[in-house]
């Protein structure tokens, strides 16, 4: 082989660890903001299952207050046929 062919070589080789070592980089970067994302994820369906809960915690209030409401109407009427 002809220097000018292991120079060719040699260039190629220099190459390829640079991508290399770049797309390793670009993987650790996406490695990290998935995990960024993952987390993201956990903290939002926790606050989403905290605000469904608080959701039907004022909606079981909301109806207990309508079934008063409307067992204190039904009296009233009942009471008022009465006289």
């Amino acid at each position: 082989m002809s220097s000018e062919l292991l120079q060719k070589l040699d260039d190629k080789i220099d190459n390829a660890i640079e991508t290399l070592e770049l797309l390793r980089l670009q993987n650790e970067e996406l490695e990290t903001k998935n995990s960024r994302l993952h987390e993201e994820v956990a903290t939002l369906k926790s606050k989403q299952a905290a605000w469904e809960q608080n959701l039907t915690t004022m909606l079981e209030k909301l109806d207990a207050i309508d079934n008063k409401t409307t067992a204190t109407t039904y009296v009233e009427r009942e009471e008022s046929v009465s006289a």
